[in-house]
């Protein structure tokens, strides 16, 4: 699927490397409980959870630049930014982690990507993307901590909205205080207006 600056592409084992270089970054990482990878092969085992032939239930995208973006319009901030923000390049993952009870969408994009609406224009996309491919499911879920405005802000803009505060239900060891609390979030599918005549 594509949207004016994006791919999305079904996430595969050629897509390590770049998922790695996300998934070893503290900064990143630091509101996943996962946590950061400490080397390749542990991010190829942590993406390997999402691939189709693991997951058959899930829908999980690698986002890549599409070669048609402007690359002058987007301010290149440091030397690091030249692999990621280039045409093809691996500026994050959006999918379906699990599916039951409820599907739950979680994302996540490399730091030289954030400030640019990639996230947002991105899970909009794939909520689209899995209403049409997935129509045994009706809603979608995401959950952040409660600081993570960044995260809040994308889900609100592709459509999730509030469900519910959930007090202390997971830990982040660096984080203070390590006992986090979560919002829940939740998309539908769209009714289908039908007319009579």
């Amino acid at each position: 699927m594509q949207t004016s600056r994006l791919e999305l592409i079904r996430l595969e084992a050629h897509h390590v490397p770049g998922y790695h270089e996300i998934w070893s970054d503290p900064v990143a990482t630091r509101w996943s409980p996962h946590g950061p990878c400490k080397d390749v092969d542990a991010s190829e085992k942590w993406m390997s959870e999402l691939l189709l032939d693991v997951n058959p239930l899930g829908e999980n995208y690698a986002v890549l630049l599409r070669p048609v973006v402007n690359l002058n319009d987007i301010q290149q901030q440091d030397s690091e930014s030249n692999t990621v923000l280039q045409p093809g390049g691996f500026l994050g993952w959006v999918g379906t982690w699990k599916s039951k009870p409820i599907p739950e969408v979680g994302f996540i994009f490399h730091r030289s990507a954030w400030g640019f609406g990639f996230a947002t224009e991105a899970l909009n996309a794939f909520v689209q993307l899995y209403w049409r491919v997935k129509p045994q499911f009706d809603a979608l879920e995401a959950y952040c901590d409660t600081e993570n405005e960044a995260s809040v802000k994308v889900l609100r803009k592709s459509g999730f909205v509030f469900v519910e505060s959930i007090v202390g239900d997971y830990v982040l060891p660096w984080m203070e205080p390590s006992l986090r609390s979560s919002l829940r979030f939740r998309a539908t599918r769209p009714l289908i207006e039908t007319t009579t005549s």
